[in-house]
């Protein structure tokens, strides 16, 4: 057997055992899990943003309490001093019109406080309904989540014997490679999940490019490692069988 035959069959033992990893991330239980992860993913990030926004919200309704508080404090003495200056024979009728206006002013203020207070606790009480919502929605999600993965850990575990045995197989094929045959496989597999293909009607397998005739030779004479120009995959020609 050649040093290319050797990576040959180290290249199918690995597809073999990347298939066996497919199919068992592509169950129907692994795939409902994968779409629940998602889920609660989203889920999560919606809770910790209505958290930080509520958060920010309920320190605002603390400013504007006490911004209220203020206001409500300086009215009453605004009232007060409106109230003797009406009973104040040498106060002006000027002072009156400005003690007024001031009155006016905060009532403005103390309006748009309260509005403001308003707004701020209906949006809290409509984002708290939404926390809520969310939460349990991502708490039965939670539920149906650890059910599924205890479905595909049943899964690994039904599949591991399988698995370990291609392991091993990939092992044994591997230690029969030459070393720098394996460095440069595993550089082209970082570009491509299937790193060799075979020479199949003058053309690459992987890429379906036509290939010289000069390198088809030497690709069927063995003589070295050969990768086609196009996809950069190693090219191999399987030994011809006996009619």
């Amino acid at each position: 057997m050649g040093k290319l035959d050797a990576l040959w069959e180290y290249h199918q033992a690995e597809l073999q055992l990347d298939g066996l990893d497919a199919k068992l991330r592509s169950t129907p239980a692994r795939q409902k899990l994968n779409k629940l992860h998602s889920f609660l993913s989203e889920q999560q990030a919606q809770i910790g943003n209505i958290q930080k926004q509520m958060e920010g919200r309920k320190n605002s309704l603390s400013r504007l309490s006490a911004q209220f508080g203020e206001l409500e404090h300086k009215y009453e003495l605004e009232v007060s001093e409106f109230a003797a200056m009406e009973n104040d024979p040498d106060c002006t009728a000027a002072e009156m019109t400005e003690s007024r206006k001031s009155l006016e002013s905060i009532q403005e203020q103390l309006s748009t406080a309260k509005r403001d207070i308003y707004d701020t606790l209906t949006w809290i009480e409509k984002a708290t309904k939404e926390y809520r919502e969310t939460f349990s929605k991502a708490s039965k999600a939670k539920k149906e989540y650890d059910a599924v993965r205890a479905i595909c850990e049943e899964e690994i575990a039904a599949a591991q014997p399988e698995i370990n045995a291609a392991k091993a197989v990939v092992e044994k094929k591997k230690a029969l490679v030459d070393p720098a045959l394996l460095k440069r496989y595993a550089a082209v597999k970082t570009h491509h999940a299937v790193p060799m293909a075979t020479v199949e009607h003058e053309q690459c397998s992987g890429c379906r490019m036509s290939l010289p005739t000069v390198m088809i030779r030497k690709v069927a004479s063995g003589d070295g490692l050969v990768e086609c120009e196009n996809c950069g995959r190693i090219l191999y020609a399987p030994p011809q069988k006996d009619k």
